[in-house]
């Protein structure tokens, strides 16, 4: 019998990819992301909280629904768990991210501007996500980082970039059955 509960983990190869806004999505959980797409990084072991759109129902004077009004787009929690120049120019957009490369007297650096105007540009994004045989993706191919928390820096925990991303989401499950051959 096959298993219908998706316990989803992260594809250990790549979970976290990103791409100029309008790349479409793979057509497929199984298949490689297009040349365009652009690993970030990994995510952290509390994974995805999908949230999906939300609106106002409009009812008539005999309480029947009429219309639906989208109020909120849907959203997509991540923590990435890893900082590397790639994570900080999803983040905060390239312009805002300079890199020094590693000389005799220190290693590769990685400058971030922080300040109140700072914001990533729409973007494409892709998270891969792996079950046993089964293979799913959450992606958009317009996608808005809205909010990013607090971020801790102590030596007791690990620096987590919680992170906010709007956009019309895809869910694609592949459950991994091939079809036998013809």
């Amino acid at each position: 019998m096959q298993q219908k509960v998706l316990v989803a983990a992260g594809n250990s190869v790549g979970m976290f990819y990103t791409a100029p806004e309008g790349t479409s999505l793979p057509s497929y959980p199984g298949e490689a992301p297009s040349a365009s797409w652009q690993l970030v990084g990994d995510v952290g072991e509390d994974g995805l909280t999908l949230t999906l759109p939300s609106g106002e129902v409009i009812r008539n004077w005999a309480l029947q629904p009429k219309r639906k009004i989208n109020t909120e787009p849907g959203s997509l929690a991540v923590p990435i768990l890893d900082t590397t120049k790639k994570v900080m120019e999803t983040l905060f957009d390239a312009d805002n991210v300079s890199y020094i490369a590693a000389t005799a007297s220190h290693g590769n650096v990685s400058k971030v501007k922080l300040s109140p105007d700072v914001s990533a540009k729409p973007a494409a994004y892709l998270f891969l996500i792996k079950d046993g045989d089964t293979l799913c993706m959450v992606g958009t191919e317009s996608g808005l980082i809205t909010s990013i928390d607090d971020v801790p820096l102590k030596g007791t925990e690990a620096t987590i970039w919680n992170t906010a991303i709007q956009g019309d989401w895809t869910f694609a499950h592949d459950d991994g059955q091939i079809a036998s051959g013809s």
